[in-house]
């Protein structure tokens, strides 16, 4: 009788054995996998409509899960980095503009306990960082493997090489050549945090590639036994050291007589709006970088699959800025019809390319026109994991305020119509601060005045040789941009002159309405106000060039070097130069200023 009764019972657990795994799959963290694009544009992607550039799998994953349509970045790129990583706005983490090489004060402030940390505290993620860093290097504490990443590869600063990994400084005037700007570090790859060690032998692999390359190993290798958190900040489509435009050949000339002629083609060290280097060459080229990111994102997605992580993974795809257009940073990136970009407040500078594919969504295939900012992804990825979005602050963490991350995952994965955020400041000012943009968004209403804060280009900016009207596919339409510019009345040059757009009516912000509607000017200064009562003085009120910075190792042939241009030889290595004692006298850590 009782061998009877246990043959039962024995029975029973082997039916309810699958119901049993699925619910432990589901109730185990998801895999978060977040794909960081540098300087992608709103008019370069094929869900937003781009009739020029094929994304076939990012609009497959974009499509299959929730496309973002009301989603904001900060308006360049170490600013966005640091509300990614720190769920602030810019206006707390004094990062409005991007941090120099070499300089003092740069370094996101090591009070923080970053997302990869935050995740370790809450659920044990493993963290993985692969690509461009650029939140400060100048001491081994700032390095990603000692801020929570338990393996790194990729760069400190903010552009580099494509083919050679090596970041010219072109802004210093010093002398400084080509340093190797390629590193690896983290605990699981037996080194203590910090203690990263150069990489010299990846030149001749294309960075968007090598990129892919190694998430995809780190999936592989991923233990299983803990939920994963991997960072992906490509360096694509970022011009080159801010010089050139690079990208496999093969894929440039996927282009031919798409968007230029074949001998209207940028070398990959030609200087561009030069000789054959036109802007529609450098555009064709631009696309070649978009493919490649489109491939690389593919790639680490089909690694999530092997691996038989892929089902329990969300993914997050953002851009870190609008799109450096018209030859900004020796650019070609788009924003059409969206006004302006990279550097501005205008749309075409913060509004935001993303998506969320994957796991714990419950609602697909739809776009949110829910209020997100880049600043709000630190606790909605927290609420993914299953775990209180509430940060948990380290022993000197200045606590949350007004304007930093909320947690939307609620809204963005069920496809409520609005969600945690209801306002946005887009940038505001302490008292003394050396920048003068101010901007807020609230319900359907924007403003702002002194809208740049890295170039000056206030205009609409088609692809290179194309009409307004080139394309009926894009998803913002908006009709002809005015024909010379815009009007004097609509530059919002100071506080006096602002700008007031209704942008659900709006989006290409052709018509300031501010004086039309004294009364929302009134209401939304007001708010600003408030901003910047906890606005603190940014890094760049203390800019000082360090000459210490400057690598003085001997020249170092670059091995696997098969190009004829670019410099053939590593100039040292860009490493931290300052001691921990020696930082505890500069910016952030000694900062006892405004918003404090």
């Amino acid at each position: 009788k009782l061998q009877f009764l246990y043959l039962i019972a024995s029975a029973l657990e082997l039916q309810m054995l699958p119901a049993l795994l699925v619910l432990a799959a589901a109730a185990a963290p998801p895999h978060v996998v977040f794909f960081l694009v540098d300087d992608l544009g709103w008019n370069d992607v094929g869900f937003h409509g781009s009739a020029q550039i094929p994304t076939p799998n990012l609009d497959r994953l974009a499509h299959a899960g929730v496309i973002l349509d009301n989603y904001y970045v900060n308006p360049v790129c170490s600013p966005t980095r640091a509300s990614l990583m720190s769920g602030r706005s810019m206006i707390h983490t004094g990062i409005q503009t991007p941090y120099g090489f070499g300089q003092h004060p740069s370094g996101l402030n090591l009070t923080y306990t970053l997302l990869p940390e935050q995740l370790k505290l809450k659920a044990n993620y493993t963290s993985y960082m692969i690509g461009k860093w650029h939140l400060g290097m100048k001491t081994k504490e700032y390095l990603p493997s000692a801020r929570g990443y338990d393996k790194y590869y990729g760069y400190y600063l903010g552009h580099s090489d494509a083919w050679k990994f090596y970041q010219t400084p072109r802004d210093e005037g010093n002398g400084t050549g080509t340093p190797l700007d390629l590193h690896e570090g983290g605990r699981l790859l037996g080194l203590a945090p910090g203690e990263d060690r150069p990489v010299y032998d990846a030149a001749g692999v294309y960075t968007t590639e090598r990129y892919a390359a190694v998430a995809s190993e780190w999936v592989a290798a991923h233990d299983q036994a803990q939920p994963m958190f991997m960072y992906v900040a490509f360096q694509g489509i970022h011009s080159s050291n801010s010089i050139h435009v690079q990208a496999p050949e093969d894929l440039i000339a996927r282009f031919d007589g798409h968007i230029s002629g074949k001998n209207e083609t940028c070398g990959q060290y030609d200087l561009p709006m030069s000789g054959a280097c036109t802007k529609r060459a450098m555009r064709k080229t631009v696309a070649a970088e978009v493919v490649a990111v489109d491939a690389a994102v593919a790639r680490v997605e089909a690694a999530l699959g092997a691996a038989g992580m892929l089902e329990n993974t969300l993914m997050v795809f953002s851009t870190d800025n609008g799109g450096p257009t018209d030859g900004t940073n020796s650019n070609m990136a788009n924003n059409f019809p969206l006004r302006s970009g990279k550097g501005e407040l205008w749309e075409g500078g913060i509004r935001g390319v993303g998506f969320l594919t994957g796991a714990g969504l419950k609602k697909t295939g739809y776009a949110s026109t829910v209020l997100h900012h880049v600043s709000d992804w630190y606790r909605t990825i927290l609420a993914a994991a299953g775990v209180d979005s509430a940060p948990t602050l380290g022993p000197k963490e200045v606590p949350w305020k007004a304007g930093d991350g909320v947690d939307n995952w609620a809204a963005l994965s069920t496809g409520a119509a609005s969600g945690a955020r209801e306002e946005l400041v887009i940038a505001a000012q302490a008292p003394g601060s050396v920048h003068e943009a101010h901007g807020i968004r609230v319900g359907d209403w924007k403003l702002l005045w002194h809208p740049e804060l890295g170039y000056n280009m206030p205009g609409w900016y088609t692809p290179p040789g194309l009409p307004w009207n080139y394309s009926d596919t894009l998803t913002v339409k908006c009709g002809p941009p005015p024909v010379d510019g815009p009007s004097s009345d609509n530059m919002c040059e100071d506080e006096a002159t602002p700008c007031l757009y209704n942008i659900t009516a709006d989006p290409c912000e052709y018509r300031n309405l501010a004086t039309a509607h004294p009364d929302v000017v009134a209401t939304l200064k007001a708010r600003l106000a408030e901003y910047s009562k906890t606005t603190v003085l940014p890094w760049s009120n203390f800019a000082h060039f360090d000459a210490d910075s400057v690598p003085t190792a001997p020249d170092v042939p670059i091995p696997h070097d098969a190009f004829a241009g670019g410099s053939h030889v590593y100039a040292g290595v860009w490493e931290p130069w300052l001691t921990a004692d020696e930082e505890r006298a500069s910016y952030p850590t000694n900062y006892t200023g405004p918003g404090y």
